[in-house]
Formats: C-alpha cells, sequence, structure tokens
C-alpha cells in the first residue's frame, strides 16, 4: 500500500444538536477511528484512516473546525463507509470556568510581563495539556498567532477536560504566543499563567 496521504473530512451541521458538527468521509473505503469520545478536536486534527482502492489515507479534521468529540458514528474497529456517511459527531467545546477559558492582564497589573504583552490564565484548578493527545501535536507553538476562538490548550478536572480558549477579557483579537509557561501534564491554579502573547 503506497503512504499515507491527507484528506479533510466532510463538515456539516448536525440537525439533531444546536451548533453541533458532523464529519463524514470525504470517499468510500474501510475507516479506523483514531479518537475517542470526549477529545477535543481541532483544524487539522487526525480524526482516523480510510483505505480506499489499496490506498491509506489520514483523515483531518479542515481549518477552522472545532469540537468536542461527542459520538463516535462508526463504532467497530474497522467499518465500512461510504462517500458523506457520518464518522464523527462533535459538540461546541465547553470554556473553563464561568465567562471565558482565556482571561488577560496586561503588564502594569502583573508585574512579570514584558511591556506590551498579555497573560492568559487558566480560570480554574487541575491539569494542563498542550495536546489533545500524548501522540499529538501541541495546540500551539511559540511564534504562533492565533485569533479569538482558538483552542490553546486543555485543563482536566476529574476526568472532565475543558478546553482554554483564547478571547474576550481585554486580550487582543490576534495575538502572537510569545510564551508557555505551563509544562504538558502540570498541575495549575486558578489565575495561573499559561501563555504570555502580544498583539499581532
Amino acid at each position: 500500500m503506497t503512504p499515507s496521504t491527507r484528506l479533510d473530512v466532510i463538515v456539516s451541521k448536525d440537525p439533531t444538536q444546536n451548533n453541533g458538527l458532523l464529519l463524514g468521509s470525504p470517499t468510500v473505503g474501510e475507516f479506523s477511528s483514531a479518537t475517542i469520545v470526549g477529545e477535543v478536536v481541532v483544524g487539522g486534527s487526525r480524526v482516523g484512516c480510510l483505505k480506499s482502492l489499496g490506498r491509506g489515507f489520514d483523515l483531518v479534521v479542515p481549518s477552522g473546525v472545532t469540537g468536542r468529540v461527542a459520538e463516535l458514528e462508526s463504532a467497530t474497529r474497522s467499518s465500512p463507509v461510504g462517500y458523506g456517511q457520518h464518522l464523527l459527531r462533535l459538540v461546541p467545546v465547553e470554556a473553563t470556568g464561568k465567562g471565558d477559558a482565556a482571561t488577560a492582564i496586561s503588564n502594569d497589573q502583573s508585574g512579570d510581563l514584558p511591556e506590551g504583552t498579555f497573560a492568559v490564565r487558566s480560570s480554574i484548578h487541575g491539569m494542563f495539556y498542550q495536546r489533545p493527545r500524548p501522540d499529538q501535536p501541541a495546540y500551539v507553538e511559540i511564534g504562533q498567532v492565533v485569533e479569538n476562538g482558538a483552542t490553546l490548550g486543555l485543563v482536566e478536572v476529574m476526568k472532565c477536560f475543558s478546553a482554554v480558549v483564547y478571547g474576550g477579557s481585554g486580550l487582543p483579537a490576534r495575538a502572537e504566543i510569545l510564551e508557555v509557561r505551563a509544562d504538558d501534564g502540570a498541575e495549575v491554579g486558578t489565575d495561573q499563567i499559561l501563555f504570555v502573547v502580544r498583539p499581532a
């Protein structure tokens, strides 16, 4: 079989769920899921493998799509699927805590930030994760520009994962990641700085 090629899944609105999404197969083949219920996926996340006509395809989430896996439509380890057949059901990612998941404070209020920068803080106490799964890349890296709505990481509290979503609370609409101040898998406290950003 030839090396895997990336294919975007087909995204459609879920008629049974407000703001929910359905991810469908871009072609016929045999689908194997690479995700689990409860996992948060974003643009570029690999959600499975599709074997079709002797070729292997990595199925990925298109840019701009974010959600939490609520259901695996193809529940078996390897399932035959048709074009457009639903593979995953996504629901919106809930922000951590009350209000925005990310809060900002300017340099003169914090005392430990470079001039003209902002801190993105955790709104809850828990375990911080930089990536959706250990075998996947981090949501963001130093030097990356993010916009309102971008997922920056996850905070886990008693096996419940909540996304740290960029935006609101005085943060600039677009910003560059300057520092990542919380290690992957580290315990973080309420109001602890997770990222330092500057307007982009």
